[in-house]
């Protein structure tokens, strides 16, 4: 399965309290940051990834419930 942002989002949006989160590519930083929602309150929200597919899309999501300190609850 390809990696894609739209996929990771779409799987972080059906959860209430992750909604709001976006995944974005910081150029200067050459990393992919979560961003949006409470991730300001995150204590990183910089992921150190600095390509999409080093990573399948359930671990970036559970990557992102780490970062967020919440218990990911697959259903």
């Amino acid at each position: 399965m390809k990696v894609t942002k739209k996929k990771i989002e779409a799987i972080l949006q059906q959860d209430e309290r992750m909604k709001w989160i976006s995944l974005w590519y910081d150029r200067a930083a050459k990393q992919w940051v979560f961003v949006g929602g409470d991730s300001v309150m995150w204590s990183s929200s910089g992921t150190g990834v600095f390509r999409l597919d080093m990573l399948s899309v359930e671990e970036w999501v559970d990557y992102a419930y780490q970062l967020a300190g919440r218990e990911r609850h697959v259903q």
